[in-house]
Formats: structure tokens, sequence, C-alpha cells
């Protein structure tokens, strides 16, 4: 019998088993967070997230994360700089399969932003009715999304 097109054997289809090296999945469990073997830290301005020790420091400071906290933290580190929607931060962190209520993301960054913001300017910013990101402190930038102290408008 002729292999068609839609059969997982044809050579027309190419899959990746989760467990293949190759495959892009191969390091992520369920909800997208990395498991890779080797250790990996992840950093923006002060905030440092060592993946392999579980660990997160905040300019020098241990900061202790659930675990839910600190999959949360790696995902928008992971994704510095670029607005994460409500849905993606469930299926990234909470998994496909998280069927509870959708403002448990606004409840967790809330819990991020008090451990993390008491240690320093804030890194977790809301674009509203889009979703989060998280943009480290560059010292000689200003905030995009306010004012520019420089502009004369201001009166400052």
């Amino acid at each position: 019998m002729p292999a068609s097109p839609a059969h997982p054997r044809s050579p027309r289809v190419r899959r990746h088993h989760p467990s293949s090296p190759s495959s892009p999945s191969s390091r992520r469990d369920p909800g997208g967070y990395e498991t890779a073997a080797g250790p990996r830290v992840l950093r923006s301005g002060d905030l440092v997230l060592d993946e392999s020790r579980w660990t997160v420091h905040r300019a020098g400071t241990l900061v202790d994360l659930s675990p839910t906290e600190f999959r949360l933290l790696a995902c928008l580190l992971r994704y510095e700089g670029s607005v994460l929607t409500r849905a993606e931060l469930l299926e990234r962190v909470w998994g496909r399969d998280y069927s509870g209520q959708p403002q448990v993301v606004e409840t967790y960054v809330s819990y991020l932003r008090r451990k993390l913001h008491r240690l320093g300017p804030p890194l977790i910013h809301t674009r509203r009715g889009v979703g989060y990101l998280l943009r480290g402190q560059d010292p000689g930038a200003t905030d995009p999304g306010g004012p520019d102290p420089a502009d004369p408008r201001l009166g400052g």
C-alpha cells in the first residue's frame, strides 16, 4: 500500500519526535519551559536568573520565587523587549492544558513585581490591552512609554 502525503511515514511529511535531538521542542516541557541539560543563565541589567540552580538575584540579593513565578520570569527574560500576550504566557508558563482562570497571569505578574521592584527600578511593564514585557534598565535611555524628560514642552 503506497504512503499518502498525509501518512506519518510519508517522505513528504516531516515530523520531529519529541525526544529527537534535532527537534526544536526536544528540550521543552509541555508548558514550553526549557529543560536544557547544561547550565543556562539569563540576565537583564542587575537581574540574574540561573536555570540550572533555580535561583534569581536582583542587585546581588537572592529573590525567593515560587516555581510558577520562576517560570514566568524566565519566559519574560527569554523574550526580553517583546510584548507577550496573556494567552502566550498562559501557554508557555502554565501549559496548553491549563483550564483555570486566565487572570492568574495578572496575579503572578503582580507577585513578581512586588518581589523584584523593591530591589531596583521596574523591569516588568504592561502594554495596556496587549500584554507584558520585561525591559532592562539602560541608564542613558528614557522610557518609550512615558514622557521624555528632555522634552521642552514639559516645562521642567
